[in-house]
């Protein structure tokens, strides 16, 4: 199907007349029959009814018509975004970012660039660090905020936050009674891990923490986001670790404690990544509104 003979179609469908529909598209008539007839041989489908007068739509020519009026109008809101985007008189930015980002650098980084940058169109993707890579290769995002980030080949990352971990605990455990505990503590609670992705640097990182301190942990879940791994601690289900802005963020049917011992001098860190020849001006702003980069800390 090409967009030439969804414009041919939907001006038909308004017109219900071959000869009007042609004039309009500046056409000879017996060109339009034949888009129209070519449209319904690959669809397989009637879309107008002939021998009416006036023409009148099949219930498919109905909803091809809708649908393609909406296609339309997309394509025409994107032809003219590229135009404005090109000419100077509009941008736009694309960012990748993952949820726990959203509790520290992200929302004051966004705040200030949309008042300096009103204009610039931002497009927000939420989505886990492992998947901003393609997402950086593939130029769908300007910038991934991402925790721990893995090295991307033709890209530059640099840390913005490093933070203490804590562990996750159902309010009403004795171990949220304590201020702090140890690895060794959990030993007997089911671990929730997260993110489930076989490269998830931030799980490596949890099950490291147990491995050092000599304990191997039980697996009982792994989510996606990390939403879900708090709510099934909140359930009894399980602890999990988050970083400590998550933790100030937190709900009331969950303790956040730090840790002792083995592990408590381990860091999270969230990044930002881009393409290093990337030229944007928008995205040279946007890290200006980003937090400065932390000394020793490109990656």
């Amino acid at each position: 199907m090409n967009l030439r003979a969804l414009q041919c179609f939907v001006i038909l469908a308004e017109e219900l007349n071959f000869s009007r529909a042609a004039e309009r598209l500046h056409i000879a008539q017996p060109a339009l029959s034949q888009q129209i007839r070519s449209l319904e041989e690959r669809l397989g489908t009637q879309l107008v009814d002939r021998a009416r007068r006036p023409l009148i739509l099949t219930e498919a020519g109905h909803y091809l018509r809708t649908e393609a009026r909406q296609i339309l109008n997309s394509l025409d809101q994107a032809a003219l975004a590229a135009q404005q985007i090109g000419v100077g008189r509009r941008g736009w930015l694309s960012i990748g970012f993952t949820r726990s980002s959203m509790y520290s650098v992200l929302p004051p980084a966004l705040k200030a660039f949309h008042k300096a940058f009103p204009q610039v169109e931002l497009k927000l993707f939420e989505m886990l660090t492992e998947e901003q890579t393609d997402a950086l290769r593939d130029m769908r995002i300007h910038i991934g905020i991402g925790r721990q980030p893995l090295t991307v080949e033709g890209c530059t990352s640099y840390s913005l936050l490093r933070e203490r971990v804590m562990v996750a605990l159902e309010a009403g455990h004795p171990l949220a009674q304590r201020k702090s505990v140890r690895i060794q503590d959990l030993a007997d609670i089911p671990l929730i891990l997260y993110p489930k992705h076989q490269n998830a640097q931030f799980k490596r990182s949890v099950q490291s923490l147990y491995r050092d301190a000599g304990v191997t942990p039980f697996v009982a879940h792994e989510a996606y986001e990390i939403q879900t791994a708090i709510a099934l601690v909140a359930a009894g289900l399980g602890v999990t670790f988050v970083g400590e802005s998550v933790a100030r963020h937190g709900r009331t049917d969950v303790a956040f404690r730090h840790l002792t011992g083995p592990g408590s001098s381990y860091r999270s860190t969230l990044a930002a990544t881009f393409r290093t020849d990337d030229a944007s001006p928008h995205l040279r702003a946007f890290l200006e509104c980003l937090p400065a980069p932390l000394k020793d800390a490109t990656l």
